[in-house]
């Protein structure tokens, strides 16, 4: 059996638009300022047409079918979660000094997921999609954390978000924000059979591609330089001063620990 008209003109809506989002990322360039975006929408659409092909000719309860979203959704969440680095990355990087302190926190975060979703999964039967999934609800919780930390951080220091980069982060807050609602809060509650609910929950990605719509629709804006916190000089000066305070600060700490 394979997808009801339901089914279909709901895959096709999201598919057409999805579609739209790559042809008009390719166009305005954003490979340039956003490689991982863009191989993220690539892979997207890649993935729609492949669990399409295995639901029409295979049936959506098939082996075949099975095999083929789990994979393709192992992928995304593989994609997903580089954009979010790439994010950050975009976000931040033109203040070395606290993107380098930031990075190792998001690689660590990353190796943590996957190792705690394959511990907590490990005598599943159906180990790669329970693997997945633990992995993704961790993800989304994560991207939330991320997202609010990130936008109160920028907020404080006066830091500017550009405008297509913020409404990518917007639309990945939105979806990982209604998912962890539905899996940690509303699963378990009368909440979860409202129909509205329901609709939000099953529709939410599609709302955040529209998020994505938004960001490509204009052309980026050039490449911001990196901002001078001083001038040369200044470092110069500057220099002696705190290597002799670092100096000072290192033997009193020495001192401390005999």
């Amino acid at each position: 059996m394979g997808l009801s008209l339901f089914q279909s003109s709901q895959w096709a809506a999201s598919f057409l638009i999805e579609v739209l989002i790559l042809a008009l990322a390719l166009r305005r360039r954003v490979f340039r300022q956003l490689p991982f975006f863009t191989a993220y929408l690539g892979l997207l659409v890649t993935s729609e047409v492949a669990r399409w092909l295995a639901f029409e000719f295979t049936g959506i309860n098939s082996t075949i079918s099975f095999g083929t979203y789990w994979t393709t959704q192992g992928i995304l969440l593989l994609a997903r979660a580089a954009v979010v680095y790439e994010l950050c990355q975009v976000s931040l990087s033109l203040y070395a000094g606290i993107w380098r302190l930031c990075r190792p926190f998001l690689i660590a975060l990353a190796v943590i997921l996957v190792a705690g979703a394959e511990v907590s999964t490990g005598f599943s039967v159906h180990q790669l999609a329970a693997t997945i999934l633990t992995a993704e609800r961790g993800l989304e919780l994560t991207v939330v954390g991320i997202l609010i930390l990130g936008l109160a951080f920028c907020r404080y220091y006066r830091i500017g978000i550009q405008r297509h980069v913020a409404w990518i982060a917007l639309g990945l807050g939105f979806y990982s924000a209604v998912q962890v609602a539905n899996n940690s809060f509303l699963q378990d509650t009368v909440l979860a059979n409202f129909p509205i609910w329901e609709m939000l929950r099953l529709v939410s990605f599609n709302i955040a591609t529209v998020f994505w719509l938004v960001a490509v629709w204009k052309p980026l804006p050039a490449l911001r330089p990196a901002p001078v916190l001083l001038a040369r000089g200044e470092y110069d000066r500057l220099a002696p001063q705190m290597t002799v305070r670092l100096r000072e600060l290192n033997t009193r700490l020495l001192e401390m620990w005999k």
